[in-house]
């Protein structure tokens, strides 16, 4: 850490828009390790946790969506995770008041360094969870973390990996998955267990799963301006209901879902946008019919946007 004086609260938080499992799990994670050091750190964030974050997993008073009252917010320092992009911080967080920023989306690396220098880990890895991982490693604390909190890392690498089968799961992140399961005592049919509850909180509240999972992207011909994601074990009932969401998705700006399929390990790329599908087609190899497109291996929406703007 850069900062020794112990006095100066810290909140760890993630992107103002919504909290996905990753973003959920590092806040956590890393709020208990700077406690055992000796911090007053809090995980903190108003934004409402995505289908992502199942009940099994999530405690009441883990992320606190208001902070207590004797906390000292006008002294507090900053620690962000899973988001480096300045637009999707500014409105909650003084930037100048962030001491560290860890995140596995990369872009913003220079940024970051000017201003806080080595206090910036952001590198393209599976999961943002890899990187507090990582710290606690360092910090020679790993035997320290609680159980719970292990439960929710590994989920969280599950889900950014799509249960380590994606083209950006890392040694590394193999390596923190066996440590966590081991440390949160996971048992050879949990990580099953996780996505099947997954799927059933995302087919009960379908629209609410899609409109918080939801990012809109800036400067790009090739993709539309707003792309949903939804990570399932079996998307042959979302494609089902096709004609409901695209009722959701209207407006005058574009629009895209990316549907992970973890049983088929591909995705499916749903666009209405004929100008756009022939673009995707063209750097992805797939071809559209009926605004929908199946990809031969599974790709993350950070994955897309990496390999098709940069």
């Amino acid at each position: 850490m850069k900062q020794n004086n112990n006095t100066a609260p810290i909140l760890v938080t993630a992107g103002s828009t919504y909290l996905d499992i990753d973003a959920y799990a590092c806040a956590v994670a890393m709020a208990e390790l700077l406690r055992l050091e000796g911090y007053e750190a809090l995980a903190y964030s108003n934004a409402s946790a995505n289908y992502s974050v199942t009940p099994s997993l999530s405690e009441d008073g883990q992320v606190l969506r208001a902070l207590p009252p004797h906390f000292r917010e006008r002294d507090a320092r900053y620690v962000i995770v899973d988001v480096s992009d300045p637009d999707y911080i500014k409105d909650s967080v003084p930037l100048d008041r962030v001491r560290e920023v860890y995140d596995h989306h990369v872009g913003f690396e220079a940024y970051w360094q000017e201003r806080i220098g080595d206090g910036a880990r952001i590198e393209f890895i599976g999961a943002a969870a890899t990187l507090i991982y990582r710290e606690w490693t360092a910090k020679g604390l790993k035997d320290r973390m609680s159980p719970a909190t292990a439960r929710l890392l590994v989920a969280a690498i599950l889900d950014n990996t799509l249960n380590l089968t994606s083209s950006n799961t890392t040694k590394e992140d193999r390596e923190a998955f066996a440590a966590l399961c081991a440390q949160g005592e996971i048992t050879p049919d949990w990580c099953a267990a996780y996505f099947t509850e997954v799927q059933s909180l995302v087919e009960a509240d379908l629209k609410n799963a899609l409109m918080g999972d939801l990012k809109r992207l800036r400067d790009t011909e090739i993709l539309p301006p707003r792309m949903a994601q939804l990570c399932v074990w079996d998307t042959r009932r979302i494609l089902d209901r096709l004609p409901e969401i695209r009722g959701w998705f209207e407006g005058p700006d574009g629009w895209m879902i990316n549907i992970i399929d973890l049983q088929e390990k591909c995705s499916y790329f749903v666009c209405d946008d004929t100008e756009r599908q022939g673009k995707i087609g063209t750097i992805f190899g797939v071809t559209f019919e009926d605004g929908v497109a199946k990809t031969p291996v599974s790709y993350l929406r950070k994955q897309i946007i990496k390999k098709a703007c940069y």
